[in-house]
């Protein structure tokens, strides 16, 4: 039986949902950070192909790290995020982060069996 097609995405938007949701009602737990990791992992094993590897890696990086550089030069400079952004941030950052890990490993084994 194949997976349906819209899976991949609909785990994607369930995911940004969630994160927008929680970010306003409900503070940062486990179960809520396991629930946002879940999903992002069926996102990158479904949505990503070969072809995107590179550009899912480096666009997610890319969202992590700046991220944790305005969050430090907004403290730098003696302001405040406020508590909301902080926590979509924080929830983006584990939707996001743990599909870059179940991709990037996917990208070492296609690197380590290539001949």
């Amino acid at each position: 039986m194949a997976v349906p097609k819209l899976l991949g995405p609909l785990a994607f938007y369930v995911g940004l949902l969630i994160s927008v949701v929680t970010a306003f009602v409900a503070e940062p737990s486990g179960v809520l950070y396991g629930v946002l990791a879940v999903l992002g992992i069926i996102v990158a094993l479904l949505n990503i192909t070969a072809k995107e590897i590179n550009m899912y890696m480096v666009s997610s990086v890319a969202f992590i790290v700046s991220f944790s550089a305005v969050q430090q030069l907004v403290t730098a400079a003696g302001s405040t995020i406020p508590g909301w952004l902080s926590k979509l941030a924080a929830n983006l950052v584990v939707l996001v982060g743990a599909g870059v890990i179940v991709i990037a490993l996917k990208a070492i084994y296609q690197l380590a069996k290539a001949e």
